[in-house]
């Protein structure tokens, strides 16, 4: 595989970072980070590798901001898609969708999203992503309980599609949402604090 080379040109410093943060989702794409050198980033990002060591500090950071950059992505599309969406299961469908979606479109960013490539603070993160979709269910341990799961399963099946794509989209959608609402409608009857709430970032 091409990895991009970028000419060298003068940004600002986020700016600079997002360069090497993106080349650094393409460079990283379908390999082990491991064997992936910051020569090679800093050569598709058109910087010298002391920037890239200078801004993440080592492969776990660098693959912390890959790993946010595409949460980020997945997480805009999501509740875009759920600006406009009445009612609990058509926003359900309409957050499964842009899943199924974004991991049809750039796989390997879905399963850096989805936490596949492990770093030392993903545990940590993750849990922060958890915490704010149990808000959705009124919070608590119980909440976080239930949206640990629902998230995920969300990311489980997705990469189990991605894995075997003999399933059309749209079946894919139509059944992880069923999955998730009979799930939600169970867990809710059973004395959760409330009814979810949404957008949910799952």
């Amino acid at each position: 595989m091409a990895t991009p080379t970028r000419t060298r040109t003068r940004l600002a410093r986020e700016e600079r970072r997002e360069q090497i943060v993106d080349a650094a989702a393409v460079v990283f794409q379908g390999r082990d980070p491991a064997e992936v050198t910051f020569e090679e980033i800093a050569e598709a990002a058109g910087v010298s590798r002391a920037l890239v060591y200078n801004y993440f500090g080592d492969r776990h950071g660098l693959l912390e901001a890959v790993y946010l950059r595409n949460v980020r992505l997945l997480d805009a599309q999501v509740t875009e898609a759920l600006a406009t969406t009445p009612g609990i299961e058509e926003a359900l469908a309409a957050a499964v969708r842009v899943h199924v979606r974004f991991a049809g479109q750039d796989p390997w960013g879905y399963r850096y999203a989805a936490g596949e490539v492990g770093f030392a603070r993903l545990p940590k993160l993750v849990a922060r992503r958890v915490e704010r979709a149990a808000a959705a269910l009124g919070g608590g341990q119980e909440a976080g309980l239930v949206m640990a799961g629902v998230v995920r399963a969300v990311q489980a099946m997705v990469i189990q599609w991605l894995d075997h794509r003999e399933v059309p989209e749209e079946r894919v959608v139509e059944l992880i949402t069923a999955y998730l609402a009979r799930g939600l409608a169970g867990v809710v009857a059973s004395g959760l604090p409330r009814t979810p709430t949404w957008p949910v970032p799952v």
